[in-house]
């Protein structure tokens, strides 16, 4: 008898344990409307821009870092807003398995603080020499205005020529500033700096060469070797003034959309016009600017010394300035999933989707 009554207390115990985690999951998602019904998710026409997010769970509350994004026609910041008196209105719509979810939209700010490391990959070749200068004074006040303006945001290099040939890992702005000023010109992204320099100039030795300048490759690997954040959005932006040179197959503008897309994106700053090796582009000198239209980057053309180049002005500064945290309460956690999300206005659309589990 004694044991039957302590086994009853143990399953009551559970019972109330299991019950009060419960209670407290849907206190701590009461602000995350439920998920609506009826809703058609409308299917994007123009395909003008793609939604970049990095996926966050607490607990069955997930949040979405949603990279800003820019009206192709303005180069203005979209307003992505959650209508809770009428999804249908929505200008986003998160699926998760086939299911609407529920959202909670808030824009970056001091209230939200989100999450970005951001990767400046320098064309360090000798053609780089009149830009070079006026390049790194771009990036070193930029890391400090981002880091002004309500992101944790983190900081590092990749230099480039034929293979990667410097660089700093992640870091704040000041520590970016002393990497960068202690040289002058192009030299100024040469060899690697910080605790982990020795292993990284390793690392870079062996990852391979293309057959001559190549932001793929930079790219590559700083997805691949630096630390990134959880939960981080992965900017890249690309300085150079030369196409994508590979052998046509390896580190060319497809590799680096097949690994980098829906996960990262790539900005080009590049110093000459579209036009500049018009009858010259080829499979092995691609444009490098093509690797910023397949991951839903950026594209800046500027002048071959870049005079006046201040990186406020472009269109990545206002992507991370108008960031989003998009939340939603998972049906399942513990499992894979596939999440569909998708920006739908008047002027831009688009839709990705994610496979994955949390």
């Amino acid at each position: 008898m004694k044991k039957f009554f302590l086994l009853a207390f143990a399953i009551l115990l559970s019972i109330f344990i299991v019950s009060c985690d419960s209670d407290k999951n849907e206190n701590m998602n009461s602000d995350i409307p439920p998920d609506p019904s009826g809703v058609n998710v409308p299917a994007p026409t123009k395909n003008n821009v793609l939604p970049t997010a990095t996926f966050n769970p607490v607990g069955n509350r997930i949040q979405i870092n949603l990279l800003g994004l820019l009206d192709p026609a303005t180069n203005q910041p979209l307003n992505i807003a959650y209508n809770v008196s009428n999804p249908q209105s929505s200008s986003i719509f998160v699926e998760e398995d086939g299911v609407v979810k529920g959202l909670k939209v808030t824009k970056v700010g001091s209230g939200t603080v989100l999450k970005a490391d951001i990767v400046f990959l320098v064309d360090n070749s000798g053609s780089m020499d009149e830009e070079a200068d006026s390049v790194a004074a771009s990036i070193i006040d930029f890391a400090n205005f981002l880091q002004a303006n309500g992101l944790d945001a983190k900081f590092a290099v990749v230099g480039y020529d034929y293979g990667v040939n410097g660089g700093i890992n992640f870091t704040n702005a000041q520590t970016l500033s002393n990497y960068l000023n202690r040289s002058t010109g192009t030299y100024r992204t040469y060899n690697f700096s910080g605790a982990d320099s020795a292993s990284l100039t390793n690392r870079a030795y062996l990852f391979g060469y293309p057959t001559g300048e190549n932001g793929v490759i930079a790219a590559i690997f700083a997805d691949s070797v630096y630390a990134w954040r959880s939960g981080a959005q992965r900017v890249f932006i690309n300085f150079t003034d030369e196409p994508t040179q590979s052998n046509g197959s390896e580190w060319n503008n497809a590799m680096g959309c097949s690994l980098l897309g829906g996960k990262a994106t790539v900005h080009t700053v590049f110093s000459e016009d579209s036009t500049y090796y018009s009858g010259y582009w080829s499979n092995t000198n691609e444009r490098p600017w093509e690797l910023s239209k397949c991951t839903g980057g950026t594209i800046k053309f500027i002048p071959n010394d870049a005079a006046g180049l201040s990186l406020r002005d472009l269109p990545v500064a206002g992507a991370l300035a108008n960031s989003y945290l998009v939340e939603y309460v998972s049906s399942k956690t513990g499992q894979a999933h596939t999440v569909k999300i998708t920006v739908y206005t008047s002027t831009a659309d688009g839709v990705r989707t994610y496979n994955i589990s949390y």
